[in-house]
């Protein structure tokens, strides 16, 4: 007989610190692992991320998996890692993603499963810093809170006691079972994470279709004599018009990991070894307008270094 693999879901919207949760948890892991990584665009970053050695992953791409696109190859992907005798899998979802039919995904993946495994509830990043005005924005942000078991709050550090208060009286209304854990740069220890049967929510309908997905833009950057600092100009002349960009870029001997959520940009250099990375993927809600705008706000030295493709 095989093992009992323990499932988890890791939702929460773009930039809320799934990934360096998720990073975190695989830390401190000595069993064996596996992660299913979804990302919205057809280019993965985040899979590039959280790679480890001995650590199986599959990555599912261009669209969430909780819509009709993309759910097929979602249980088709568990039912994959869990025939590997597992002891866990984490699912980092799209933050795009509205979990609200996870527990009937659930339900046909073990009709269709021959192996051990038991769901044990959805874990929900909150940026405390844009909370409101990302709920306020995509329906999708309150759904994640509606159907999760715990909700980390996370970057407290960057609102005022009052203002985190607000956030979590909303949480409240939304979902007064969740536990609540607030934290800073997703620093969560596994004993940490306590899950209640009883605060499991009823399964509904998800608000991801393939009607109503925002577009995803990818930059690809040529190798060539290109600076930094003109990236990050362009960076911050269109991150208004962005739910989210990302990426790693390679130049000369460096490798640039860029991080933009609403207002606030990010640039680090990456000391892993991951190769050449060339490419920057932009989520956005204006679609084929945004294309206009990187062409208008784009740098003198950047014209004919880069390529702008939309998925």
């Amino acid at each position: 007989m095989s093992k009992l693999t323990k499932i988890y879901l890791i939702t929460g919207f773009l930039g809320s610190g799934k990934t360096t949760f998720l990073q975190k948890q695989l830390e401190q892991q000595s069993h064996k692992v596996g992660v299913l990584m979804n990302e919205f665009g057809k280019t993965s970053i985040d899979g590039t991320l959280v790679e480890e050695q001995d650590m199986d992953m599959i990555e599912l791409t261009n669209g969430s998996i909780f819509c009709s696109c993309l759910k097929d190859h979602f249980i088709e992907g568990l039912k994959e890692l869990i025939s590997r005798n597992l002891d866990c899998i984490y699912i980092e979802s799209s933050g795009l993603a509205d979990p609200s039919n996870m527990v009937t995904i659930v339900d046909l993946l073990r009709k269709q499963c021959r192996y051990n495994f038991t769901y044990i509830g959805a874990i929900c990043m909150v940026d405390c810093l844009h909370f409101f005005k990302e709920y306020e924005m995509l329906v999708s942000v309150g759904n994640q809170i509606r159907h999760s078991q715990i909700i980390i709050l996370n970057k407290v550090d960057l609102v005022e006691p009052s203002r985190l208060n607000e956030i979590k009286e909303l949480i409240n209304q939304l979902n007064q079972k969740a536990y609540l854990i607030e934290t800073t740069y997703g620093n969560i220890t596994i004993d940490q994470l306590s899950f209640k049967a009883e605060s499991m929510q009823k399964p509904s309908e998800t608000s991801n279709t393939t009607s109503n997905r925002p577009r995803t833009i990818t930059i690809t950057v040529k190798e060539s004599n290109i600076e930094i600092n003109d990236i990050i100009t362009l960076l911050k002349r269109i991150k208004s018009h962005c739910y989210r960009i990302k990426g790693l870029l390679t130049m000369g001997d460096r490798t640039y990991k860029l991080d933009a959520v609403q207002d606030k940009l990010e640039i680090s250099e990456y000391s892993k070894d991951v190769g050449k990375h060339h490419q920057l993927v932009l989520i956005s809600s204006i679609g084929t307008k945004l294309i206009r705008i990187i062409q208008e706000e784009m740098p003198k030295a950047l014209v004919g270094q880069i390529n702008i493709n939309i998925e």
